[in-house]
């Protein structure tokens, strides 16, 4: 193909369907309850069980509030960010396959055509230079696709950005497992 200059799935997805895609940040309230309930227990450890028979006991108790609570200052940290499709409140999860690199004539050609169910004829490839990425919806009602060759040394976008719905998102997704 020529030498295209589309823009990557990544930076387009909130520009290709502006009025059905948004990107969330997840909530705060489970890293938080996880760190109030790993100091609880790590209080509760040092200050209710400390019998000299029980510093085993007392000893656990502590590592476990520890953990809990480092599990929730991680979670607090680690924010991350997602996309969701707006009319059904479900968030997009990122694939990307890898196609054999003969079929990129059908695989071109099964886009431009919206021949999706066509997908499950190609042959899926562990390493490729040539590669579908697509953004699906968890309940598979939504996608949007785009192909990709490797040109020395990035993944290069050949085609725009592919909304599926219904019907046609159901054929991506099904591809995908």
């Amino acid at each position: 193909m020529s030498e295209n200059k589309f823009e990557y799935i990544d930076d387009a997805i909130l520009n290709v369907d502006t009025d059905k895609i948004e990107k969330k940040k997840k909530s705060p309230v489970k890293p938080v309850a996880l760190l109030i309930l790993g100091a609880a227990i790590l209080w509760y450890g040092a200050n209710y069980i400390n019998t000299a028979q029980s510093d085993t006991l007392s000893s656990v108790v502590i590592m476990i509030g520890l953990g809990i609570a480092a599990w929730g200052i991680v979670a607090f940290l680690v924010k991350k960010e997602r996309y969701v499709y707006k009319p059904t409140g479900k968030s997009l999860k990122k694939h990307k396959v890898y196609v054999a690199a003969n079929q990129s004539s059908q695989l071109y050609q099964i886009v431009e055509q919206n021949k999706f169910d066509d997908l499950q004829s190609l042959t899926r490839s562990g390493q490729s230079n040539l590669s579908l990425e697509v953004f699906c919806s968890e309940d598979e009602q939504y996608a949007l696709l785009q192909v990709m060759e490797f040109v020395p040394y990035n993944d290069v976008p050949m085609t725009p950005v592919k909304i599926c719905e219904g019907t046609h998102a159901k054929q991506v997704a099904y591809f995908l497992k």
